[in-house]
């Protein structure tokens, strides 16, 4: 394709996590992933779903996002996003959260469970000059993570679906259309672990295909927010955890 077919089409927009990403059925995550290995062929569901429509995919998501920093990553480009075009957001867990590198200067992701163990199992510092500070601000974290993050997932997850909500409905009255889903409410699709035993929950070429028509018909029936209803819900992990400081 030219760059003048390109510039003629409208762009559809990814904001998410690893499972807009495509971890698992993409070269760079994880790196030399066995699945890719063995089955380098086969369709993302963005790019499936851009195709259908004959949009430019542009694809803002990273693996191990926040719904603070999909829902920024949105805000960051809505001057960039223009009628026509179409907007498909996907929130991850609600209890990940950021943090401010101090070395790097720059926003990292965290996940609750690099802060659940006994101790520092993740190896992270948070204050490279002051080791019993990083170990008492360490403490402090897993305090904040289970009784502000993890408790309270339905509360903050409501509260991350109306943030995004809101913005979506303020970005259709531009003409665009949009559609707001959610990770952990999802049906169970086809995922690696169900073909390798591997332990990645993230979708196969199958599953991609499965969402991948399920999103073009939510799309085509102008549905804006959808949540499923799904028999078994294997994502909320995160409730299990037990917690000792």
């Amino acid at each position: 394709m030219g760059i003048q077919d390109q510039e003629s089409k409208n762009n559809i927009w990814f904001f998410g996590d690893s499972f807009t990403l495509g971890d698992g059925c993409i070269k760079e995550r994880p790196l030399n992933g066995e699945y890719f290995k063995l089955n380098p062929h086969g369709v993302l569901w963005t790019n499936g779903v851009a195709d259908h429509f004959n949009m430019n995919a542009i694809n803002k998501s990273e693996g191990g996002t926040s719904n603070d920093w999909i829902i920024n990553s949105l805000i960051i480009e809505l001057l960039n996003i223009k009628p026509n075009d179409i907007v498909v957001l996907g929130l991850s867990f609600p209890e990940r959260f950021q943090l401010i590198d101090k070395k790097d200067k720059i926003h990292r992701n965290h996940l609750p469970h690099q802060f659940t163990g006994d101790g520092n199992p993740m190896g992270i510092v948070l204050d490279e000059k002051d080791s019993k500070y990083s170990d008492q601000l360490f403490k402090m974290l897993k305090l904040f993570v289970m009784e502000y993050r993890i408790q309270p997932h339905d509360l903050l997850m409501e509260y991350h679906l109306k943030q995004a909500s809101n913005l979506l409905k303020k970005i259709e009255q531009d003409n665009v259309r949009t559609l707001l889903w959610n990770v952990p409410n999802q049906p169970p699709y086809e995922t690696i672990h169900d073909l390798d035993g591997s332990n990645d929950k993230h979708w196969s070429w199958k599953g991609h295909n499965s969402w991948m028509k399920k999103c073009i018909s939510l799309l085509e029936n102008n549905v804006n927010n959808y949540r499923s209803n799904p028999q078994r819900d294997p994502h909320h992990l995160y409730k299990r955890y037990e917690y000792n400081l």
